[in-house]
């Protein structure tokens, strides 16, 4: 098995937070710092519903696996000529587009097999998506050494500052959305890294994962791996790699236990896609079962599974409390009993 490669990054969090802020002034980044949030518990799980209005244009994949055109063309007129990176607008075979969005800080490279570019849509401050430089890349592939080793990477150097406990700093979490069972939104192969949220009450519940187990408090199947803070970046890498690969051959074989079939983009062989979310921090490695995006207007990313739910109004908001946010999460994954 080959492991991921220790690449050492000098992402300057500092710096890449200043260009975001000034990108979502520009408007070219949609975030907004001021959105609601509502908070629920639900047999002891707690959810946060977090309402940005600027995502009612984001685009979604449907199950026939076609991404609806996302148009960059009001974005990129409000970059001058002057400013507007000299790259293509979109990649070949992409539906990300890259003009506007790349990182201008120096620090920005990631390595030779990504590019990591500010997130159109946010959901955090800041937000960013790690987009393998080969366009035709699918979000139906699970990660592969080369996507693992580079998001360990840029949480290793983004968490850095956190870490040793320096004022400000922020902590940072990674996420993909593998299928559109997964909650993709975009059919290129992209990963997406994420400040947690800075509010009281915002913890990520995996960092307490034994106290909603002995409460019984999780609906919903998942796989969990504690990752080992002693030991040093490469063991840790190869240790969550190899937990990786092991937790998406049970979700295969859960699966197909539920009798579930993939949705799948026209021509590609489904028993090739493992529809799962994952969720890395520094700390830890979650890997939810997926067996379809949303149901009945209330749709979930690999953040849901963290009871964090992004939705463009209110009404959505709704969707989610009528049919009972826990039950949401186990339809759309699998019982955390089965």
């Amino acid at each position: 098995m080959e492991d991921p490669k220790p690449y050492h990054l000098e992402l300057n969090e500092q710096a890449l937070l200043r260009e975001f802020d000034q990108r979502v002034r520009d408007g070219v980044v949609i975030y907004d710092d001021g959105h609601k949030v509502i908070r629920e518990t639900y047999n002891g799980f707690p959810f946060q519903f977090r309402i940005f209005t600027g995502h009612a244009s984001k685009p979604e994949v449907s199950t026939s696996g076609k991404s609806s055109s996302a148009s960059s063309t009001m974005i990129s007129s409000k970059v001058s000529a002057a400013r507007r990176p000299k790259t293509p607008e979109y990649l070949p075979g992409s539906d990300i587009s890259l003009t506007g969005f790349e990182i201008r800080n120096s620090s920005g490279y990631v390595g030779p097999a990504h590019h990591m570019i500010f997130n159109k849509f946010c959901a955090a401050r800041p937000h960013y998506l790690l987009l393998t430089r080969d366009g035709h890349r699918r979000q139906h592939e699970s990660l592969n050494v080369d996507d693992f080793g580079t998001l360990c990477g840029v949480l290793a150097a983004l968490n850095k500052d956190h870490e040793a406990k320096k004022p400000e700093a922020r902590r940072y979490f990674g996420m993909f959305n593998c299928g559109i069972d997964g909650g993709c939104s975009r059919l290129h192969k992209h990963m997406q890294v994420l400040a947690v949220p800075e509010e009281p009450d915002s913890g990520l519940w995996p960092d307490s994962a034994s106290k909603y187990e002995n409460q019984q408090c999780i609906p919903f199947k998942y796989y969990k791996h504690d990752i080992d803070g002693r030991v040093d970046e490469s063991e840790r890498r190869k240790t969550a790699w190899a937990k990786y690969l092991e937790f998406v051959s049970d979700t295969r074989r859960a699966l197909k236990k539920a009798g579930h079939v993939p949705n799948a983009p026209s021509g590609v062989d489904v028993t090739q896609i493992v529809p799962h979310n994952i969720i890395l921090t520094r700390e830890w490695l979650l890997v939810v079962p997926r067996t379809q995006a949303g149901i009945n207007g209330a749709d979930a990313n690999a953040a849901g599974y963290l009871g964090m739910v992004w939705v463009s109004d209110e009404e959505r908001v709704k969707k989610w409390i009528d049919q009972g946010p826990p039950e949401v999460l186990t339809r759309l994954g699998l019982p955390n009993d089965s």
